[in-house]
């Protein structure tokens, strides 16, 4: 399990291939029952890799610090952010969990807590896929999609974190 720290908190990245036998309120149930955690679950087709999902929560972090969300729930202001929109519904509908999809979790909170949501999905789920986020074919594929996305021919490895990290920045109410 790798772990990133944000302040006093740690983050933790679960990604998983999600079918129609999963239980779609398993990220309502896991925040009821870890209230002072930070959960969200994404559509791993929005996602580049882990650095562009720590670099944006780190911005909704910091957000949330000044009170200056684009929404009123931090996991909301995530979304936003790493969709690049300050539109609910379509960051919603294209960052969402889908069904036979992989989906990645993104869990902030104290270590112990992390620990616990940690085994909790590795009983559900499995060992997390974390080698997807380092196929060279699905990563050049996700960059032609940002080319279109943002209408912009210069995305490449080595700028694509940055761009979308400024993306995020932008999003507001």
């Amino acid at each position: 399990m790798v772990l990133f720290k944000i302040k006093n908190k740690y983050v933790y990245f679960h990604t998983v291939f999600f079918t129609q036998y999963h239980d779609f309120t398993i990220i309502d149930k896991l925040r009821k029952e870890f209230p002072d955690t930070f959960i969200q679950a994404l559509n791993f087709n929005i996602i580049y890799n882990y650095e562009h999902l720590f670099e944006i929560l780190g911005i909704s972090n910091l957000a949330k610090t000044r009170n200056i969300m684009c929404s009123h729930k931090i996991e909301l202001d995530f979304l936003l952010r790493v969709m690049g929109t300050n539109q609910i519904s379509q960051a919603i509908k294209e960052g969402g969990i889908t069904i036979d999809q992989y989906i990645t979790f993104v869990v902030l909170g104290k270590k112990y807590l992390i620990d616990k949501i940690h085994q909790k999905l590795e009983f559900l789920f499995g060992n997390s896929h974390d080698e997807v986020f380092t196929e060279k074919s699905i990563l050049r594929k996700k960059i032609e999609v940002y080319k279109t996305k943002y209408n912009n021919d210069f995305f490449d490895e080595e700028n694509t974190i940055k761009f979308l990290t400024e993306a995020a920045v932008l999003v507001m109410n």
